[in-house]
């Protein structure tokens, strides 16, 4: 029971902070409604067997928009799994942001455990626990992708301390299903945290092996590589067809309204307005100061172990201060930076760095007193934060049937959009021309089919914006499409005569070849796991 005891204490406190998702019904966030919609769109698709999700069909009045192709999916994956036990939309997608916090309560805790004991992990997960841009994440924002990637980050650093300790094929498997998951959880928070990871796996050989051994690439390199092949299905044809859509053209935010200045992370006022609070705590900021400068203050042993990543945490907080604060501004004229759009998303993996470090206050005994009061403090002070602003409860059914575009902008509107859908459609097939009859109609979000006669020759109009992808056919001939219309929907000629017309949406070239490469790296996975299955049987059967 001992050994159990702090994992207890600590799911007793993810208990009182998100209790709000306990209540029937949500509450208002930024994007946590959008998150329902969304996973009801999601299990539409699968439904319809458009594998991988892209196109969203039954969204923007019905008239479609590539949501998947360059949201993340990762989130609804789960929702979806969650769904096939009949847990309600909005009930799923509440699991998944109370989960969020207890997997990063958990990983957290082994990772602090692994690094400097029971007591640095616990410490570490109180404070990840209630570092306020979780809160604001769970109460303000109601980004599932973010919250999900708060648990992924610890996840993945364990994962990969295990490896590093004792590397074998299972553990280096696990380390990229994780990372290719964080890639498909939150894109723009795995691209910031990858070269923290990066730094992370070399500082972990450094401190445990004392030397950055050559033959480091020989274990790290395959695990990058399968975790990037297994979600390269999603993020290649994202970045090759970016220039599809109108996130291309335009920037979501005026970057320069968004940087952090010093005094905000302590000052920054709590609200449920647009903009989020960018505080990251006292009691954390004294924690990790004060742990970080325990280490130069240990004994050999202790600073011989940690010093490394004590400077790894130190460095890495500098830079992403740095590129949050409006000095940096000129480095957010190009990608990658010029990808990332707020530089108050920096703030997501500063929390967890701040976590980190506050493992080190386990070193000496006046530390670990003190850490225990700025955690006692910041447990009591911080509940105040952990409810939203007003309670709703809409019915399941609502979400299901909302078809708004769920996004701010419609960034993800294809470019040749011009007059963009108000009102949804009468019917989905139409004919420009008299004399004209559509019957037999059949459509789901990843293929059409309908018959039409008309006695001239005529113009077919589909009620679906085009994207590439969209193929139809007459006599097994596919058709050519114009869809310069200002409406930017699909239209196309027909002779005059009795004529099946079906079409497809399907894979293009660069989105196939993704495709493969990822079930290459997913079949490359199996075959290695088995493989590593075999080689314990024959060892235990020796």
């Amino acid at each position: 029971m001992k050994r159990f005891l702090p994992i207890l204490i600590l799911l007793a406190v993810v208990l009182f902070y998100t209790k709000p998702y306990f209540r029937t019904g949500f509450f208002t966030t930024h994007d946590g409604e959008w998150a329902v919609i969304r996973l009801s769109e999601m299990q539409r698709e699968l439904k319809d067997s458009q594998f991988p999700p892209r196109f969203a069909d039954y969204l923007n009045h019905g008239f479609g928009y590539p949501l998947f192709s360059y949201t993340y999916p990762g989130p609804f994956y789960l929702g979806t799994i969650l769904r096939i036990f009949r847990i309600g939309l909005v009930d799923s997608v509440k699991v998944i942001f109370v989960g969020s916090v207890v997997m990063s309560a958990i990983f957290m805790f082994l990772l602090g455990r692994e690094l400097a004991g029971d007591f640095a992990g616990f410490l570490a997960a109180l404070f990840y626990i209630v570092a306020p841009f979780r809160l604001v994440d769970l109460y303000i924002r109601g980004s599932i992708g973010e919250s999900l990637s708060l648990a992924l980050f610890p996840m993945l650093f364990y994962l990969s301390l295990k490896y590093i300790l004792n590397p074998n094929i299972t553990r280096m498997i696990l380390c990229s299903l994780v990372f290719a998951f964080l890639i498909l959880t939150h894109n723009i928070m795995a691209l910031v945290f990858f070269p923290i990871w990066i730094a992370f796996l070399f500082v972990s050989v450094l401190s445990y092996f004392e030397d950055i051994k050559l033959y480091s690439w020989r274990y790290f390199l395959p695990m990058i590589l399968l975790g990037i092949g297994l979600s390269a299905y999603f993020f290649i044809p994202a970045i090759f067809e970016k220039q599809y859509i109108v996130l291309s053209q335009i920037k979501l935010a005026n970057i320069s309204e968004h940087f952090i200045s010093l005094p905000d992370y302590l000052l920054s006022p709590w609200s449920y307005g647009p903009k989020p609070s960018y505080q990251l705590g006292w009691a954390h900021i004294l924690g990790a100061l004060l742990g970080l400068a325990g280490v130069f203050m240990a004994k050999e042993i202790y600073r011989k172990k940690y010093l490394p990543i004590a400077l790894f945490i130190s460095f890495s907080v500098g830079i992403l201060v740095f590129l949050a604060h409006p000095t940096s501004s000129d480095f957010w004229n190009a990608p990658p930076l010029s990808w990332i759009d707020f530089p108050w998303r920096f703030l997501t993996p500063i929390s967890f760095l701040l976590a980190l470090a506050s493992i080190f206050l386990s070193i000496h005994r006046i530390t670990r007193i003190i850490g225990g009061i700025l955690v006692a403090a910041t447990i009591i002070f911080s509940l105040n934060f952990a409810r939203p602003a007003e309670y709703i409860n809409k019915p399941d059914v609502y979400y299901a049937t909302n078809d708004a575009t769920t996004t701010s902008m419609d960034e993800l509107m294809p470019v040749w959009v011009a007059n963009k859908p108000t009102q949804r459609y009468k019917t989905k097939v139409e004919l420009e021309r008299a004399n004209a009859t559509v019957y037999n109609l059949d459509y789901n979000s990843r293929s059409i089919k309908f018959r039409v006669v008309t006695k001239v020759p005529n113009i077919i109009k589909v009620n679906t914006v085009y994207f590439p992808g969209w193929q139809f056919f007459l006599k097994g001939e596919q058709i050519p499409l114009n869809f310069g219309s200002p409406d930017g929907l699909i239209r196309f000629e027909v002779p005059e005569g009795n004529h099946f017309i079906e079409g497809k949406f399907v894979e293009t070239k660069v989105r196939f070849w993704s495709d493969m490469v990822s079930l290459l790296s997913l079949a490359a996975a199996v075959g290695l796991l088995v493989y590593s299955l075999i080689l314990r049987l024959k060892t235990r059967t020796a």
